[in-house]
């Protein structure tokens, strides 16, 4: 089985709709406040847009190398004998 490199893209937006969701749970509950969820929200979306970033950066540092890499095949003479 082959492994697949993570797709933070996915990751994140994934993270975004999942506080979204909490936050329209803490809402309904009536749990906080209207300023504090404003705060929640805020708070939520820097940490994504950190994991982001740091998820751009690890990606970036890691080589990425062809699945295939041909051989390079040596010069050969033309019909007529010139080098090409």
């Amino acid at each position: 089985m082959n492994r697949h490199p993570v797709r933070w893209d996915a990751l994140i937006f994934g993270l975004f709709f999942l506080a979204v969701l909490g936050q329209w749970a803490v809402w309904e509950q009536d749990l906080l406040g209207q300023d504090d969820l404003a705060f929640l929200a805020a708070a939520v979306l820097i940490v994504l847009g950190v994991v982001g970033i740091l998820a751009t950066a690890v990606s970036a540092r890691q080589p990425r190398t062809a699945p295939f890499t041909p051989e390079p095949t040596p010069e050969t003479d033309d019909l007529e004998g010139n080098p090409s």
